[in-house]
């Protein structure tokens, strides 16, 4: 179960996407919505069993570093599916039944996984929402890095200790010499003669503290000897194994200092003895080492530096996103332009056309359908090269022809679009025969050989105010327009509109 301040730290809303979804269009998604992943998901599926969206199971995850990878590795971004490009198997965070789950289970598995996005699912395996390192750092309390240290950074390994066999007056010498509060008793580590290691603690000239590695089996502390003074034991003569503290409770360097701390107050202990994977001694930690690392500056420090980081590492992600935006820009205006002729292209002329016929019913649309005749004779004859010199040529005429108040667009093949507003039936004649003529007066010089006269065929139409402002009813009228002046002889203007054709 999640507690609640990780349920602060979960993003509600992530965006998710099909894994058929271009590339294109899911860096899109990561610019507009700010997002530094989406999520590929399966289709028809619910979001932690609420209406919200299709967005579970996960089936990858593609990030902003994919979007970097794919960006240094050159490859080609065209015709790209996500699938294609998306991190699996995802590493997700399943609600436990039984079991609490905070900001530190999260830490925990971001670090062991080393990834920065985690998917968050609830106990029916329905995604409920996302955690990220900026998610996080909203909900981070100082109080939490007690859970994020370990042992092993703040345990001290100069671990003096002796033989059981020792007397507790040598073990007081000990403690006076070493200005330490407690001796570890220890035996040889059963590996030890068989497999020399060295050891993970230092070592001391008295003979109690030459053998290395050894086992932890007990303890006498500064507490222990005023007792046993107090008892009016004879310390010279007393044993170290009859009277130390047994069993120990070794912790491991790998636990927190959450767990030393709770080990510590379960125990009624200041001190926890240190023991690696084989039982071997490897340090000690005491109430003076957690005090040290609760130092209210050393914190400040700890805080400081994890702000540097997410600070860094948002810097990063801003100018990442830069990146992502500019080439967004990019890939949209590519997407918008003919590349021969540097026109915009139909997919343009569709999202303009809608707008205009929107926002300027009251003054009138007008489209006209350009097409160049006889175009395949030239192909034919001169071959594709000069067909597509034409075709710019003829892009740039009739861009210099062209009205301040309206759009010239490359429909396709052979096929321009202009379309204006604002004209009455007689200027729409006069400017669509003013196109005619600037590609019909001068012959196009495709070499210093080779002069091409080139004339074209226009249809023109309008949809009158109280007739339904539709682009493709505009586009079929222009056509039918067209239609008739290649019938009548090609070389001039036909249009149609609210009143019969105009010859």
């Amino acid at each position: 179960m999640f507690v609640s301040s990780l349920k602060q730290a979960i993003e509600d809303r992530p965006v998710a996407t099909k894994a058929d979804t271009s590339i294109d269009k899911v860096i899109s998604m990561m610019s507009q919505s700010r997002a530094s992943c989406v999520l590929v998901v399966e289709e028809n599926t619910q979001w932690g069993g609420e209406e919200k969206a299709s967005v579970s199971p996960i089936i990858g995850i593609f990030t902003e570093r994919d979007v970097v990878r794919l960006i240094a590795s050159h490859s080609s971004l065209k015709d790209l599916k996500v699938a294609e490009a998306m991190s699996q198997p995802v590493i997700v965070l399943r609600e436990s039944p039984t079991e609490e789950q905070d900001i530190i289970t999260v830490l925990n598995l971001l670090r062991r996984y080393r990834i920065r996005h985690l998917p968050v699912l609830n106990q029916g395996g329905d995604l409920v929402g996302l955690i990220t390192q900026q998610s996080i750092r909203s909900v981070l309390q100082p109080i939490d890095f007690m859970r994020l240290r370990r042992v092993g950074e703040v345990m001290n390994r100069r671990v003096i200790h002796a033989p059981t066999n020792t007397s507790v007056l040598h073990l007081a010498k000990l403690m006076a010499i070493y200005h330490v509060s407690s001796v570890v008793l220890a035996e040889p580590l059963k590996s030890a003669l068989a497999e020399p290691l060295e050891a993970t603690f230092e070592s001391w000239s008295d003979d109690s503290c030459k053998l290395k590695p050894v086992t932890p089996v007990g303890i006498v502390t500064e507490r222990d000897i005023v007792q046993f003074l107090n008892l009016g034991l004879n310390l010279e003569t007393l044993p170290a194994e009859t009277v130390m503290s047994a069993p120990l409770f070794p912790i491991k360097p790998w636990d927190s200092l959450w767990e030393a701390h709770q080990q510590m107050q379960r125990l009624r202990v200041q001190r926890l003895v240190v023991a690696g994977d084989r039982g071997e001694l490897a340090g000690i930690i005491t109430q003076t080492s957690l005090l040290q690392a609760l130092d209210p500056i050393e914190m400040y420090a700890e805080i400081e530096v994890l702000q540097q980081l997410l600070q860094q590492s948002e810097s990063e992600r801003e100018a990442l996103l830069a990146q992502l935006m500019a080439r967004n820009k990019l890939l949209e205006s590519l997407a918008l332009t003919d590349q021969l002729t540097g026109l915009p292209n139909r997919r343009a002329m569709d999202q303009a056309l809608m707008q205009l016929l929107r926002s300027s019913a009251a003054e009138g649309v007008w489209l006209f359908m350009l097409d160049v005749d006889y175009f395949k004779r030239v192909n034919d004859t001169y071959g594709h090269p000069t067909g597509d010199h034409l075709l710019k040529e003829i892009a740039h005429r009739l861009g210099s022809a062209t009205r301040s108040d309206s759009w010239l667009y490359r429909y396709g093949g052979e096929e321009f679009v202009c379309v204006a507003t604002g004209l009455s039936q007689e200027m729409a004649w006069e400017y669509g025969e003013s196109l005619r003529q600037a590609i019909a007066e001068l012959p196009f010089q495709m070499s210093p050989k080779l002069a091409l006269p080139i004339t074209i065929s226009i249809g023109g139409a309008t949809i009158s105010n109280h007739q339904a402002a539709e682009k493709q009813a505009l586009l079929d009228l222009a056509d039918r327009a067209l239609y008739e002046a290649k019938r009548c002889g090609r070389n001039c203007i036909r249009l149609l509109g609210g009143e019969p054709l105009h010859y």
